[in-house]
């Protein structure tokens, strides 16, 4: 068998948030002229994200080229197993020590091959190994450790790993973030200092494949959408135009620093682009699925009664069809407001499923197992009906005032996920209409406003792809790949074989026609994920909830 010799050097820049939408209109207009070169060069698609379209499930498939079932990354918090606790979304956030299996690095450093990693989210604490690395999102504010080797921390005085805003323990408000284009000012240094290190480090260190992440596009497109969609003419007149030159300013920057990057990797590089997810804009209806459990007889308060909530709001306003305009009965507001949280002010000994939301749009529905839970209602043989009645229901949720449908999948665990940690998940995923966003609460009806919009961009599954280099051919892919697909890609591109347990698939696509006939793809065993001793202080996990809660994701 002829063995594919390895490509020279390998670049990997993350663009966090990255689409096509905005990334690929700059490019056309001569905004982003090095990435239209790359574009016009390379080959390109979208990339679809993972099921939420999230940062922590998302990198972290991207980083071991399975789903988060085998991963075990679902959230950025390591849920509590515990129903109630589970809907209060208690446990620590996940770090480098919750991904449950080897990552692309991990093959790359056992065959030789010299890495560097800046910044690549849930990378803290760094693992062993690797040559050189740079803690990316969720590292605790002030760890000692975030930099392989230590040392390279002495070099580092002026880097920063992320923006923090809000204030400890409390939740986000407008008041708590700085004024626009200080904000900007502040994302803009953070990318140059991050570009300025990065192109030091390629520079000055041995390296065969680096990747680096910018994540300050999933800041912009999540503050700013609003200045990047299309507007209506009569719109435009609340926009600030000394905004709209810093977000002009920024994408020139990071334009740059890619430019920089791909030559100082050199002209026989192989340079791929990939983002976790993509954007549009944020939602601005709240879906409080649990009303509709509710209303199923499914989910029971305490002290609401003996009859069901959907009987006696059947008997109570027949002429009101929508389920999602339906008022919550006076007893079951009551029964919130004495207990406080929905997690205790449901009947767990009566209840047979809950939902909670997994990421903006995409709910996920519990059934309350006894196999699973000591307080579990659910027997095994009555999971199967019970699964087809809530999926039947929920394909015949409309949009209010509409005959649109609310929900737009409706996917079973096994079809999403498989794996020793799947089990964990949710028993139903829900896609929602991209305006109508997943809460843990219930509202005085299924969908209500959202009441203060803290962000008007947030996340799509359609990322961006690009790769580009000697040996593989120019145009667009027809078929997107999946960010499951990026790590095998990649093995092969280094000629390296492909572990046996990797979900993703080799992307054909990318090569010249006799590419993949002349250096076929190799298979191997699979790795042991490293293991990394990820014992946080109560006082650094505080730290990085109070990060998470900043940025809108707590």
């Amino acid at each position: 068998m002829t063995y594919s010799p390895p490509a020279s050097r390998i670049l990997v820049i993350g663009i966090d948030g990255g689409t096509w939408e905005i990334l690929g209109a700059l490019a056309d207009i001569g905004e982003m002229p090095n990435l239209a070169r790359l574009r016009s060069h390379g080959i390109w698609s979208d990339l679809i994200s993972t099921t939420p379209p999230f940062t922590a499930p998302a990198w972290a498939t991207f980083a071991t080229g399975v789903n988060p079932g085998q991963h075990g990354v679902l959230n950025f918090i390591h849920k509590a197993t515990e129903p109630a606790a589970s809907l209060r979304n208690q446990g620590p956030p996940v770090n480098s020590s919750h991904v449950h299996a080897a990552t692309l690095w991990d093959y790359l450093q056992d065959a030789g091959r010299h890495v560097g990693l800046i910044n690549i989210p849930l990378s803290y604490p760094l693992r062993p190994g690797g040559d050189f690395a740079i803690s990316g999102m969720l590292t605790p504010p002030q760890a000692p450790d975030w930099t392989h080797p230590p040392q390279l921390a002495d070099e580092l005085a002026d880097y920063i790993i992320d923006l923090d805003y809000g204030r400890p323990g409390a939740a986000l408000s407008p008041a708590d973030f700085p004024s626009p284009t200080i904000m900007l000012d502040q994302i803009m240094l953070m990318t140059e200092r991050r570009g300025f290190h990065t192109l030091r480090l390629m520079q000055n260190q041995a390296w065969d494949v680096l990747a680096v992440v910018f994540t300050g596009t999933d800041r912009i497109f999540h503050h700013f959408w609003h200045y990047l969609q299309t507007q209506p003419a009569t719109s435009t007149d609340y926009l600030d135009t000394a905004v709209s030159a810093k977000i002009r300013q920024y994408f020139h920057l990071l334009d740059s620093i890619i430019g920089s990057l791909v030559r100082t990797a050199g002209t026989d590089a192989h340079v791929f682009m990939v983002s976790d997810h993509g954007f549009g804009p944020a939602a601005r209806h709240w879906c409080h699925l649990n009303n509709w459990l509710l209303e199923l007889g499914l989910l029971r308060l305490r002290n609401s009664g003996g009859s069901s909530i959907l009987q006696r709001l059947k008997r109570q306003t027949p002429w009101l069809r929508d389920i999602a305009k339906r008022i919550l009965p006076q007893d079951a507001r009551e029964t919130l407001r004495q207990h406080g949280h929905l997690a205790e002010a449901i009947d767990w000994s009566q209840t047979q499923a809950w939902a909670e939301p997994l990421y903006n749009n995409v709910g996920g529905v519990f059934l309350h197992h006894q196999h699973r839970f000591a307080t579990g209602i659910v027997a095994p043989d009555a999971v199967p009906d019970l699964l087809d009645t809530i999926s039947a229901t929920a394909a015949k949720l409309r949009i209010p005032g509409s005959r649109r449908p609310l929900v737009h999948k409706i996917q079973r665990r096994h079809e999403l996920y498989h794996g020793p940690y799947a089990s964990r998940f949710p028993d139903l995923i829900l896609t929602l209409d991209p305006d109508y966003a997943v809460v843990p609460t219930v509202g005085t009806s299924l969908i209500t406003p959202v009441t203060q919009l803290l962000r008007t961009g947030d996340h799509r599954p359609e990322g961006i792809f690009l790769a580009f280099g000697p040996s593989l051919r120019s145009g667009r892919l027809h078929t997107p790949p999946h960010l499951a697909d990026i790590a095998p890609t990649l093995l092969h591109l280094a000629g390296l074989p492909i572990p046996t347990d990797m979900d993703g698939h080799l992307i054909t696509g990318i090569w010249e026609p006799d590419g993949l006939t002349q250096h076929p793809p190799r298979q191997r065993l699979p790795l042991p994920p490293a293991h990394t001793d990820a014992l946080l202080t109560d006082d650094e996990i505080s730290a990085v909830q109070d990060r998470l809660r900043g940025l809108g994701y707590l």
